[in-house]
């Protein structure tokens, strides 16, 4: 009897050997550039510090200054505590580029060189100059709408 499995068996192992080969050819890919998840939402508002405390007292939003951070593990390095942004910004910011445009979605990405390069050859240039700060570097695009979005690269990807 121990014999007549020993076939299926090594079978097995190679399979399980193989899938490990490749998961370890896998995991030596460099992952492409791009979104990695959602870092910030931001907008506006007419009284950035009445709306801040509404948001605090009504739905328990509390942060330092004009931002809240909402934290979590990494899901591929749970070691790493990420962190997704809320903000407030004054109605008559700019920061959003065009005056009407009540919101701006921040983009946790990896790659950020490589995606703006990638970027700009599909014709979508920057819209102000990339900023870097010790929690990461930042760009600027529109979309196919004219909305302004934020690209954010974390010290950490």
């Amino acid at each position: 009897m121990g014999t007549e499995r020993l076939p299926g068996m090594t079978i097995l192992i190679a399979t399980f050997a193989l899938g490990a080969a490749v998961g370890a050819a896998l995991a030596q890919e460099p992952p492409a550039p791009g979104v990695t998840g959602i870092g910030g939402i931001f907008f506006k508002s007419a009284d950035p510090t009445a709306t801040r405390a509404w948001y605090r007292d009504h739905l328990g939003i509390a942060g330092q200054g004009p931002a809240a951070n909402f934290l979590w593990l990494e899901r591929e390095r749970p070691e790493v505590t990420g962190f997704t942004v809320w903000s407030l910004f004054a109605r008559d910011s700019d920061y959003f580029g065009a005056a009407d445009q009540e919101f701006m979605v921040n983009y946790r990405v990896r790659g950020l060189d490589a995606l703006l390069a990638q970027l700009e050859t599909d014709g979508i240039p920057q819209v102000k100059p990339l900023e870097e700060y010790d929690y990461g570097r930042f760009a600027w695009v529109n979309d196919v709408d004219g909305h302004r979005i934020e690209l954010w690269e974390p010290v950490d990807e």
